[in-house]
């Protein structure tokens, strides 16, 4: 058996891979995560605070990270597993690799990405003049990531523009430092030819940061995962079927830096 761990995209919820958990073949375990929410101390927020206004409390990758990476840990145990991350999902899944081969742990038997741009491209706050609840909810139906009944009722959808606000924040205000080495698993990164948040030459810029990347783009916008017709999701059920247990490691090979852009 082995485990493909789904990170979600801004705002979302585990919930959006439920279509490939009743799908999964035979020897493939979906494990949808649900971020961990960070203590007040790493924040500088409260959650009580949160509770009483309705904005979620602040996170910073920084903090998030390592307490992603424990919650993994214990969710694959000794098991092989993949990483697999669309939109900010993509970002997350890029660092817990890094964190992993930089400070131990189980390392993933490969990496995949979705409508995500190269970490080192510049990612921008994409709810920056939408401040009006309304204006971001028209705006996100444009993008095809809200239904129209939301149009209508936005404040139906108001807790979930709070938590948008703030992951799309998380996102802009993280910053790259280039890697020590490549990274010492394959990665396979998925981009929409219509995603109005992600250019295509931010998705094929991955392939500076690793000896083993491929890069396919889908016809799609950026909202992947739900707007699959099965191409994404075969793509990645095959990555993940095609692993095979072993007991030797990766070997290192030779690295060219990356400056961040």
């Amino acid at each position: 058996m082995t485990k493909l761990v789904c990170l979600h995209h801004a705002g979302g919820s585990p919930s959006v891979f439920r279509p490939w958990e009743l799908y999964a073949p035979p020897g493939i375990e979906v494990v949808p995560i649900t971020l961990p929410e960070i203590p007040a101390t790493a924040t500088g927020g409260t959650t009580d605070t949160a509770t009483r206004t309705g904005v979620p409390p602040r996170r910073r990758i920084d903090a998030l990270v390592p307490v992603l990476a424990d919650l993994v840990r214990k969710e694959v145990g000794d098991e092989d597993f993949v990483l697999f991350g669309k939109s900010m999902g993509g970002l997350l899944a890029y660092l817990l690799t890094r964190h992993f081969g930089e400070c131990g742990g189980p390392l993933p038997k490969a990496l995949a990405v979705a409508s995500f741009g190269a970490p080192h491209s510049p990612w921008r706050n994409f709810t920056d003049g939408y401040e009006d609840d309304r204006t971001l909810v028209r705006y996100l139906h444009e993008i095809r990531s809200i239904p129209v009944w939301a149009v209508e009722h936005p404040e139906w959808v108001a807790p979930y523009l709070g938590r948008l606000r703030e992951d799309a924040r998380m996102c802009a205000e993280f910053r790259f430092e280039p890697q020590g080495g490549p990274l010492a698993v394959p990665v396979r990164v998925f981009g929409g030819d219509q995603d109005p948040l992600v250019p295509v030459e931010a998705v094929r810029k991955w392939s500076e940061l690793g000896d083993d990347v491929e890069v396919t783009i889908l016809p799609g916008g950026h909202f992947l995962v739900s707007e699959d017709i099965g191409l994404l999701r075969q793509s990645v059920f095959g990555l993940v079927s095609a692993i095979r247990p072993s007991t030797c490691g990766v070997e290192p090979s030779i690295w060219r830096s990356v400056e961040a852009s």
